[in-house]
Order: structure tokens, then sequence, then C-alpha cells
């Protein structure tokens, strides 16, 4: 009967994951009609009435998601609105986040000009604390459809915004507060508040930031390094107000109820101690979410919960598979956008693979067995999905999440809840206090060689027998074939994508918004030259070297000093080895002069990796200018047969200099200064004549950028032009032919707002 029902969900949940990696929405009328044409049908077959039910159910789930996301992408900003001022008046809905520069927000709309989405982004650049939660404004926005970078192993903003019922993003011209909160706003204030209480409490403390993220699930104030710590060390789902938390809170208050319920005749006579026990659980965990704000993966956590207890209150024998996968029918239906958060599965999957190892359990045995016991398994059960995803495997993920967990979740975080309503802050520097000693241990275990092991990520469809393989191993002692388990996961580490031809390169211009990033690889190199502006660059280099297999760079480039060009490189040499650092980069840079071995741009040098040069065709030896686009490298890249040239952000007279000195033909030109004016002169795309001209600039960028009459110019000269805005990365396999991959084309999805 288990069996019978897990196949009936996971049915259903397998058309809800179909449907959302599909390119286009088709009709969910057809869908629908199906399934109800098909549970009419088995009444009458009762031979094959589970099979039946099984496409019913498959047919139902994509139906069902392609009805819902048809209703979300409808209240998406239409195209015709985008880039117009427009006069809004609302509330900011949650809680607002300092950034590089400025503060960005959540802003309900409640009066417009026109329709708008329920809920918009909002950049507002300038002072960080103008904003509050709850307060009431007009506002003068410049709208844009949800957008995001699109690159190999990048992380889909696009696919954010759809999870969390976002619209559109704005940026601010001008702005009036209004008077009066906003009622609806009330739960966001009060989350403010206790903000401001942790930060008054603890005003200089170096994980203060965590602390605000554990009792109000504002994640804005952790600095990357601890972030990447958390991510080294497998414990990053711990630093915020995760399921986990949410689970062992209420498992928490749930025990205590019982225990003291129990002891009161007069209370346990006239109600259960179980479902006291239950409610208080419930209702610990309600409050909880609450201080997140009702995050998406909060509300997630709330259903699974609430369906568990649930079926305990009925006090009917149920096994714990059927409870748990109910709760995961019980989720995507009310969310079927979940299957898309990483998190969702994991979460799921590893509570999953706990449920099935503790099944296994005869008697109590060891605790301390038992919990390297858990460990193992959900550290076995989470490694396939983090392979697949990021390439990365925290092998140190046991050690760290085996005394962090009891530290943040037992101690760290019910401390700092009580903290909140401690007039004299000792308990939120407790707190904090034992969140140090937590994080030390975490630093040891991050200075363990090898701690993270990158690998090239396996194919989607190694899930699968990965997933059986899990399976397989974990079962009890004496299951027939569980020791081929592990050939079941060979799939996850064996293949690897075939290395690339000797003679042959593959350039791919990153996606990193208004600025620049070009990875360039042969068969045994990999070149980066620039790295994009911080963190965009960060958050897209590392992914694509990891998407790539490449385990260090040969060189870095850095073109010049220009946040747009190099703002992400402090960040790429602290995560990735670097062979060597060629630069036109100010000598006084303090994370610059850490460098071993670098050297700097001079025209006329060179260097061949497997059958390719790269040669450096600007500056020339002696020149300095205070204009820091005139310093820019110019480098080509040359097979023999085609050439790439990337001139950085040179122009004007530098540029006419090199056109004079002889600019070679070149089959593949980034343009210069993203397609600004200042660049890319008629005697310079006459002398290139590219076949392919590219764009690396933001989405409808302020700048204008690429200007119309250098899109013309290069047109004009033959060249196909081609922008990351539109097409995210861009990719050229180039051997004897030159091969083109669109990113946003190769790996469409039906969310996607640009053509």
């Amino acid at each position: 009967m288990l069996l019978r029902y897990l196949i009936l969900i996971a049915s259903f949940v397998a058309g809800v994951c179909l449907l959302q990696r599909q390119p286009a929405l088709p009709p969910s009328w057809p869908f629908l009609l199906a399934a109800a044409a098909g549970a009419a049908l088995s009444w009458k077959i009762i031979r094959w009435r589970t099979p039946l039910f099984a496409v019913v159910l498959f047919c139902a789930g994509f139906g069902y998601a392609d009805w819902c996301a048809q209703r979300r992408l409808a209240g998406w900003l239409p195209l015709e609105l985008e880039s117009r001022p427009v006069v809004v008046e609302g509330y900011v809905s949650d809680l607002p986040q300092a950034t590089r520069h400025g503060t960005r927000f959540l802003f309900s709309p409640t009066k417009a000009e026109m329709p708008l989405p329920a809920k918009i982004q909002v950049n507002w650049y300038g002072p960080k604390d103008r904003v509050q939660a709850g307060e009431r404004w007009r506002l003068t926005l410049r709208l844009k459809r949800p957008h995001g970078q699109i690159n190999p192993g990048g992380f889909d903003l696009e696919s954010w915004f759809l999870q969390q019922g976002i619209g559109a993003t704005a940026s601010v011209r001008t702005g009036d507060k209004l008077e009066g909160l906003a009622a609806a706003a009330w739960l966001a204030r009060i989350r403010s508040a206790l903000r401001d209480r942790v930060n008054a409490a603890l005003p200089d403390a170096p994980y203060a930031g965590v602390i605000v993220a554990l009792t109000v699930g504002d994640q804005g104030n952790i600095p990357q390094e601890q972030w990447r710590r958390y991510a080294t060390t497998g414990v990053t789902h711990l630093i915020s107000i995760s399921g986990l938390h949410i689970t062992m809170l209420a498992g928490l208050m749930a025990w205590l109820m019982n225990f003291c319920w129990r002891r009161i005749p007069f209370l346990a006579a006239r109600f259960g101690a179980p479902r006291a026990a239950l409610l208080a659980g419930v209702a610990t965990a309600l409050v909880y979410s609450a201080l997140a704000g009702m995050a998406v993966p909060t509300q997630r956590t709330l259903l699974m919960l609430g369906t568990a207890a649930f079926c305990l209150w009925r006090a009917r024998p149920a096994a714990t598979g059927a409870i748990w996968a109910c709760a995961l029918a019980v989720v995507v239906l009310f969310d079927p956008f979940a299957v898309l958060s990483v998190g969702f599965w994991l979460s799921f999957l590893t509570v999953g693979v706990l449920l099935w190892v503790g099944g296994h359990r005869l008697g109590e045995g060891v605790k301390w067995h038992g919990w390297i016991s858990a460990q193992w398994a959900a550290t076995l059960g989470s490694a396939p999905i983090l392979l697949v995803v990021f390439g990365q495997l925290p092998l140190v993920s046991p050690l760290a999440n085996g005394f962090a967990i009891p530290l943040v979740s037992i101690g760290v975080t019910p401390l700092a809840l009580a903290g909140l309503f401690d007039p004299t802050g000792i308990l939120l520097y407790l707190a904090e206090r034992l969140y140090a000693a937590t994080d030390w241990l975490l630093i040891q275990c991050a200075a363990v060689p090898h701690s993270l092991w990158t690998v090239t990520p396996p194919p989607l469809w190694a899930l699968a027998p990965a997933a059986l393989g899990v399976i397989l191993l974990l079962a009890p002692r004496g299951v027939p074939g569980r020791m081929l388990g592990g050939v079941f996961l060979l799939p996850l580490f064996v293949l690897r994508p075939e290395p690339l031809p000797e003679g042959t390169y593959r350039a791919t211009v990153l996606d990193v918004g208004q600025g620049l990033s070009v990875l360039v690889e042969t068969r045994n190199s990999a070149l980066m030259f620039d790295t994009g502006l911080a963190p965009n660059g960060e958050r897209v280099g590392m992914p694509a070297l990891r998407a790539a297999g490449r385990g260090r760079l040969d060189e870095l480039v850095l073109s010049h000093n220009d946040n747009d060009h190099v703002g992400s490189a402090e960040a790429v040499l602290m995560q990735f080895p670097v062979g060597r650092v060629v630069h036109s980069l100010p000598d006084d840079l303090p994370w610059l002069e850490a460098v071993r071995e670098q050297r700097r741009c001079r025209a006329g040098e060179g260097w061949e990796r497997d059958g390719v040069r790269f040669s450096l065709l600007w500056p020339p030896e002696g020149f300095m200018r205070k204009d820091k686009n005139s310093m820019s490298c110019v480098l080509l890249v040359d097979n023999g047969r085609h050439r790439l040239l990337i001139p950085a952000d040179l122009g004007g007279r530098p540029e006419a200099r090199l056109v004079a000195n002889g600019l070679p033909q070149s089959d593949i030109v980034v343009a210069a200064h993203h397609g600004g004016k200042g660049s890319s002169s008629l005697a310079f795309v006459e002398a290139a004549r590219p076949r392919y001209a590219v764009f690396s600039a933001g989405y409808r960028n302020r700048f204008g950028h690429p200007r119309p009459e250098i899109l013309e110019r290069y047109a004009a000269a033959g060249a196909i032009t081609l922008r990351t805005d539109e097409s995210g990365a861009l990719v050229f396999d180039v051997g004897d032919e030159i091969g083109v991959k669109r990113w946003r084309e190769a790996r469409r999805r039906y969310w996607y707002a640009v053509p």
C-alpha cells in the first residue's frame, strides 16, 4: 500500500517537475482534460487502476503547474512598460537591505497609473537608511521585467524571481514619503524593530549579522568571507531561519510541553499530552516562521510540519514514509514552483534519507553511533544534488555539521530568540559568543587540505541512478545487492566532458551585467580576461570555471583599474588557484601585492598554450596615461585559423594608434567599452572586419550601451552582432570552424523574459 501511494505522489511531482523544464508554456487544458478522462476510465478498468491513476496524476501535475505558471507570468510587468517612468504609491513590504550603492527593498503598490505587479524589487541609489519597513511612499520608478545573468553553472535569478512572486524590478528617480504607516506591513515593522534591537545590543560584534539572520531571517549583514567558509564546510543551511531550525525548535517546544503537561494531572485528564505537544510545536513553528517574514522556504516548512502534525493528530498508525510523501505532495500542490529550488530538494531528500535509515534501526543502540550514522546518511543523500548543481562537495561537511547543528540549533538559536526579550542584552551577547566558538571550529575545518572537492558537474540524468545507489548503500545489512549502490554512483564521478582538441579554443563571454569577463580555454589551460563587477563577477566566474571542469587558472588578465572589469579580481584570487596575473593596474593595490607571479601588459609579448597563441597588442612599452581606459590590455587569441580580439575599454587615440600599428583582422571582436560611442571607431571596425561582434552590457543599462550607431557600424561591416543582455553567456568553439552557442537559448526556460 505504501509503495502504491509513493508511486502516485511521485507521478504528480514528476508532472510538475517536467513542466518546470519546458522552454515555453503549452496550453494547460489538454493535460487537465486528459487527467479527467483518465480518472473516469480508471473506474472501469480495475485491473490497471494504479498505472492509470499514475498517468492521471502525472497529467494533472503537469497541467496544474502549467496553469499556475501562466497566472504568475501574467502578473509580470508588460514589456511595453519597461524603462517608462511611472508614479506609484505603495509601502515597503519587507526589511530594506543595504547594498554597495544604496538600498534594495520590496515595494507593494497600492495606487498607480496602470496595473502593476503585486511585488516589485526596488533599488534606490544614495543613502542606505532612507526607507524603513512599513513606510508609505510615492515613488517615480523606472521599471524592468525580472532579468538576471544566464551563464554556465550560474544562479538563475529569473527563476528566483518567479519563485518569490516578484513581477518587476525598478530603480527610483524621485520619492516622497507619505504620512502614516501601512497596516499590511505590521509584521515587517516588528521584524525591523527586532533587527534594530539586535544591532544595538551587538554594535561591533563580528557575528551580529549571523544573530540577525537566525532571529529575523535577514542575511544582508553577513560578510562574504564568512559565506565562503560556510559553503566550504557545508553549513550554509544553518545560517538562516531554515527548515532545520524551525523543525528542531518546534520539536524542542513540543518535548517541553509534553514533559510538563504529563506532570499536571488536571490538564492531562482533560486533554492528551501528545496533542498538547503537537499544538505547542506547530504554534512555535508558526511564530518563528513569522519572524522570518513568512518567506517562501519557511512556508514550505510550515506546510510540511502541519501535514505531519495532522497525520499524528489522527492517532492512527501511519508509516513515516507515508507522512513524508504526503508532506511532499502538499508542499508541491501549494507551491508548484518549489521544485525549482535546490534548497527544497536538499531538505526534503535529506529528511527522506534520514527516515529511510532510521526505519531500519532496531533498539536504541549507542547514541553517538546513531549521530554518526545520521551525518553519514545526510551527506551521502545530499551529495548527488550538490555535485550535479554546484560541482562541489564539502568533504568536511559531516564533521562540521556534527558539531554545528547542535550548537547552532539547540544552543545559539534559542539563546538569540530569548535575547530578543532580554532588556540587558546578555543573552544576545552569549548567543554571539557561542557562535564565535562555533565558527572557530569551522575555521579549523575549512583549513583542512582539500576540504572542498570540486568536479565537473555531471549531467542531470545521473541523479536517477545515484538515487538508487544511495537507497542501496543505506539499506540494512543483508539486503541483496547492497554494495552495488556504489556502482550506481559512478556516473557522478566518471562522466567528464571530452577535452578540447589540440589547436582549438573555447571562448565564453560571460554575462556579468554592465562589465566584462571572458573565459578562454584550450585543451589543458584556462585564461580569464577580467572578472566583472563585484559581486556579479564572483557569482558568475567561479561557477563557470567549475562547470568547465577547470581546477585552476593559468593566467588572469586584468585589463585596467575599472570596477566593472576587475571588481571581483580579489575574490577570484582568494578562491581559485591562479598561475600568473597579467595586468595594467596600479602597483599599490594591497590585494595585488600578495600575488606571487605577475607581469605587466606589454605590447609584443605573448605565450602559447596547446597550439593556441596569446598575444598582447597594447599598451606599448613605456606608455603611461592617467586615463585608465587608455591603459587597457588588449589581447589577441589565435589558433592559426581564427582570431579573437579583446580590446577591453580602449578607445580614442590609443585605438587609432593600434590601428596604425597594423591591427590584424579578427573573426570575433568583443566590442570595446561595452559598445560605448568613445570606442569602435570606423577605422577600427574596418581594420578588424569581424564575423562576430560581441557586446557585454547590462540589461537596459543607464548608459545606453551598446549605442545604436556602434551596432550599425559593426553590422555595416558584415558582422553578426551578439549581446550578453539578450543572449546570456556567448560560447564560441573555435577550431577549423566557429561554433556559437547562446546560453539563454541553449538552456531556454519559459520564464525567460527576453527572447
